[in-house]
């Protein structure tokens, strides 16, 4: 059995090449800046001992400092969240001098389809 002849390469290996080499050369150029860039800022932040106390302007060390943690160590919304789930476990007064209460949830929902309004409002009657 006779196989076809190989069909040419639709990109030549030069430019596959020159691709490669450009790519690497970026990645190094940029490695170079980034370098530059943290060196630059590290000596800013610590401040150059050598460097008379006039070219430091009395500025102090915390002003002058980055901040480094992008995210709070805490989760957010945890205390928010105790206190939703507090209100909705709990019976209060919401306005005594009217007698409007606040119930629990789940016991709200039980009153309400106890008097009939839950089913009233689904199948599209008036309370």
């Amino acid at each position: 059995m006779k196989h076809p002849a190989q069909e040419p390469n639709a990109v030549p290996a030069g430019a596959i090449t020159g691709t490669i080499i450009g790519v690497a050369f970026a990645i190094a150029i940029g490695g170079l800046v980034a370098y530059g860039i943290e060196a630059w800022r590290t000596d800013e932040l610590a401040g150059d001992p050598s460097a008379p106390a006039e070219q430091m302007r009395g500025v102090p060390a915390e002003v002058n400092a980055m901040e480094t943690t992008p995210f709070t160590v805490e989760a957010q919304g945890l205390a928010s969240h105790r206190v939703a789930e507090s209100w909705l476990s709990s019976y209060g007064w919401i306005d005594r001098e009217h007698r409007i209460v606040h119930v629990p949830i789940d016991v709200a929902f039980d009153l309400y389809l106890a008097r009939g309004q839950g089913l009233a409002s689904l199948q599209g009657g008036s309370p």
